[in-house]
């Protein structure tokens, strides 16, 4: 088998060592995975729609546990199982910034994401949460459009933030009118995910392409909110991304 090209760790290396299952590691799964939802039905319904919170942590995560799920079959003839499934390290990612704090109020202001108030609150005022928004919204919504999840287009909406609101699509049709470039390259690699004759290889390849795009948008949408980000660092120890490309992502993230 050829090498995979070095940017491809990013996104491999993120979910395999995390589901490979260590004795360090008794559960390898983002935190409230059993309890977030893992079909269309566990959310409620209005007109005919699915009202999905993006602003409550397992809400948010509860779209990743149905892109894996819904996407596992289209897996089945390129790696073993699904917990090889490329679209982990989405949801490993999001698990991550929960459970290290990222994706709380960096004001603690109202209590958003902690212990002491709303610990599955998302505040929009955290940089990580807008940021990881574009890597969660986007690519479930493209998901639906492509046809992967096996519902129309116009059945789901995501719930607006407490403000900002005009920073964020909501729906299929506002994320293809505002974003069309990025949600053209997340089609892209739904397209070729149910074309039988991709290689692995071809997905990544095409996931990569999205991802950077999801991330390009969003830094420069949220550049406001870098700039709270960095200033409310002062007391954690900064640790350079050098494995990641200068453009698209943060040279700065807290030591783990």
């Amino acid at each position: 088998m050829a090498l995979l090209p070095p940017w491809t760790c990013v996104l491999v290396a993120c979910f395999s060592a995390s589901l490979a299952g260590t004795s360090d590691v008794p559960d390898p799964y983002p935190p409230l995975w059993k309890m977030s939802a893992g079909q269309f039905s566990d959310y409620r319904v209005e007109n005919g729609k699915y009202i999905i919170d993006p602003w409550v942590y397992n809400e948010r995560m509860g779209m990743y546990k149905i892109l894996v799920n819904k996407t596992a079959s289209y897996f089945e003839n390129i790696v073993a199982n699904n917990d090889q499934n490329i679209l982990w390290g989405l949801p490993l990612q999001h698990g991550w910034q929960y459970r290290t704090g990222r994706l709380a109020d960096p004001l603690q202001r109202k209590g958003c994401g902690y212990e002491s108030g709303d610990p599955l609150c998302i505040s929009v005022d955290s940089w990580w949460a807008d940021m990881n928004y574009f890597l969660s919204a986007l690519p479930f919504l493209a998901a639906v459009d492509s046809g992967v999840m096996g519902i129309s287009s116009d059945q789901v909406m995501l719930l607006p933030p407490p403000k900002d609101q005009t920073k964020f699509c909501l729906n299929v049709s506002s994320c293809l009118s505002s974003f069309p470039e990025t949600m053209s390259k997340w089609n892209t690699f739904y397209q070729h995910l149910q074309d039988p004759s991709s290689s692995f290889e071809d997905l990544l390849k095409y996931l990569w392409a999205a991802h950077v795009s999801s991330l390009d948008y969003a830094s420069r949408i949220f550049e406001d909110s870098f700039i709270l980000f960095i200033t409310t660092i002062e007391n954690y120890h900064l640790v350079p991304l050098t494995s990641t490309p200068q453009k698209f992502f943060p040279l700065l993230t807290f030591s783990a």
